[in-house]
């Protein structure tokens, strides 16, 4: 009897061992969610499991992001493997069945959702869970540019997103997908703030927001890591990819002139559009006395254009495909409509203390008039 007793108080000791253990993994992979997805302003996050099949080797969450700001919310997929550890967070694309090869079906299967010839290849050896990387990629009038995915092992599901491990800190994962070490940076390059700014030269809410950020940023330049990537969305904005390239040549042939230029642009939004970039760019180079020969070679360079339409490709990976975004200590921020919540985590990060408004002087009272 006292076997028995001591059995039961054991399998339950277990059991209840288990559930910790479970819930503690549900805690973290919720953790690492919400340091993935965008900060929104009064935002909440449900991470619900899906039961159905999915990707070979994965457990499905389904996580919904709803916000104030109909901008920021978000609906992603979580996979997450428990014997890895890995995570991806994105979109789960079902393949087609047939008997083409696998490359074939999805060059297929994409082009027609995205209503462009793509090319897909599959790299030959997998990642952890039997992942393989594939690369597809469409012709652009700058180029070929390429979005990347994983194909599972069962090779019956694409799944484009943000890989990473539960082991791993969000943050790095992705500085390291958006490629952080290659942005222009300025301020104090040991401060333990970062602010990462990715921007469109043609977008005008990235102008906008330049006008509300650039006081804040050059008062308080020995608290910040600031640092700044191109993000062009040439299918929108025309000359977006040249301002890039124009920004890329300065920042390489004459790095102090840099900042002065990104103000400019964002300031003269209107103008240039009004004009060649090519006749606006030369016209500047020109102006402040930089070397024409020297910046033309890379502003002209096909090799550097890839370079740049890469730099966009892995901004797609980490999930950020709109400008403006802010990234403050690898947390991803939207700018939203009027850029409130955006400026005032800017000032949190940063320290900056509103200073309440004055009251309002009373008008002294007026006498009666004597009698």
């Amino acid at each position: 009897m006292i076997m028995k007793r001591s059995l039961l108080a054991l399998v339950t000791l277990l059991a209840a061992t288990s559930l910790s253990a479970q819930a503690l993994d549900q805690a973290a992979l919720r953790k690492y969610v919400e340091r993935t997805l965008p900060r929104c302003p009064a935002a909440t996050l449900s991470l619900d499991h899906v039961p159905e099949t999915g990707p070979a080797n994965f457990d499905i969450w389904a996580a919904t992001l709803r916000s104030s700001d109909q901008y920021c919310g978000t609906q992603k997929y979580v996979l997450f493997s428990p014997r890895t550890q890995q995570v991806l967070i994105g979109t789960i694309i079902p393949l087609p069945p047939g008997t083409n090869p696998i490359q074939q079906r999805i060059s297929s299967h994409t082009s027609q959702l995205l209503k462009s010839q793509i090319t897909a290849t599959v790299a030959p050896f997998p990642l952890p869970d039997g992942l393989k990387s594939v690369n597809m990629t469409r012709q652009t009038e700058f180029g070929p540019f390429s979005y990347h995915g994983f194909l599972d092992a069962s090779e019956q599901f694409l799944i484009v997103g943000l890989r990473g491990s539960l082991k791993a800190e969000p943050a790095t994962i992705i500085r390291d997908s958006l490629g952080a070490s290659n942005a222009v940076r300025r301020g104090n390059k040991d401060s333990k703030v970062e602010i990462i700014e990715v921007s469109d030269f043609q977008c005008p809410t990235c102008a906008r927001a330049h006008k509300m950020l650039e006081p804040i940023i050059s008062k308080n330049l020995a608290k910040v890591n600031y640092a700044r990537l191109d993000l062009p969305l040439f299918e929108h904005h025309e000359w977006a990819v040249p301002a890039a390239m124009g920004a890329r040549a300065i920042q390489r042939v004459a790095p102090a002139k840099y900042w002065e230029y990104v103000d400019y642009v964002f300031t003269n939004q209107e103008a240039i559009g009004k004009m060649k970039f090519d006749t606006f760019y030369k016209g500047w180079i020109e102006d402040h006395d930089i070397d024409w020969k020297a910046v033309e070679k890379i502003y002209t360079s096909k090799q550097e254009q890839t370079a740049l339409l890469e730099q966009v490709s892995r901004a797609f990976d980490a999930g950020i495909n709109s400008t403006p975004t802010l990234i403050i200590n690898g947390q991803i921020l939207g700018f939203g409509p009027e850029g409130t919540f955006t400026i005032n985590a800017v000032k949190q990060a940063l320290g900056i203390k509103e200073t309440p408004a004055a009251p309002a002087k009373k008008a002294p009272a007026k006498k009666a008039p004597a009698k």
